[in-house]
């Protein structure tokens, strides 16, 4: 189950876990399989909602990849992390949702808007933030899906190159292609942000 070529101390303490609970789920035990659904449901949500920009569509994929990874844990090999293999799936029923049109655009203020602190004694800085945010948001919804995604999966949620790959089911020299175009991509949009002075 676990990854051969990965000694034991080189895996967090997280990632032990997991295996343990994928192993109880693979025997069978829907309690270790809901243990696992909870340790990760944040994660994938948001990562989904990034992609559908919507919260309806977002929970659903992400109940659709939740059922679909109980219903297949016995072919979870464990050659990836398992919120690795459940971001793939994730992703997957993601965009077969975009595929049948069934997500519908938010307002990007209102995506946002949950994520921005508290005022504070500078509000000002905030709303400079928020703005950067804001930014941001509209670079990577202005290039093309496969890239913003790789740069999401990256930059966004921190995964390494490697779970990246995996969870989107390419090769890590793919990715990085990908990764890389996405982020000239969104660079390029970001000096027209500054050069037009929305920011300082």
């Amino acid at each position: 189950m676990p990854d051969p070529d990965i000694p034991t101390a080189a895996r967090s303490s997280d990632e032990i876990e997991d295996e343990r609970l994928v192993l109880r789920a693979q025997a069978g035990d829907q309690e270790a399989f809901n243990e696992l659904a909870a340790r990760h449901s944040s994660m994938l949500r948001r990562i989904l909602f990034r992609i559908t920009k919507d919260c309806e569509a977002a929970w659903d994929a992400m109940q659709e990849a939740l059922l679909a990874s109980w219903r297949n844990i016995g072919r979870f090999e464990g050659r990836s992390k398992f919120s690795t293999w459940l971001t793939r799936i994730g992703i997957n029923e993601a965009y077969r949702g975009l595929r049948k049109g069934n997500a519908e655009l938010l307002q990007l203020d209102d995506s946002l808007g949950e994520r921005v602190p508290d005022w504070g004694a500078r509000p000002d800085e905030v709303f400079e933030s928020r703005e950067f945010l804001t930014a941001v948001a509209n670079g990577l919804d202005g290039i093309s899906d496969e890239y913003a995604t790789a740069v999401r999966l990256r930059d966004v949620e921190g995964l390494s190159t490697r779970e990246a790959a995996e969870a989107l089911g390419i090769g890590e020299r793919a990715f990085k292609s990908r990764l890389h175009r996405g982020r000239m991509a969104l660079r390029a949009d970001l000096d027209r942000y500054f050069e037009d002075g929305y920011a300082r």
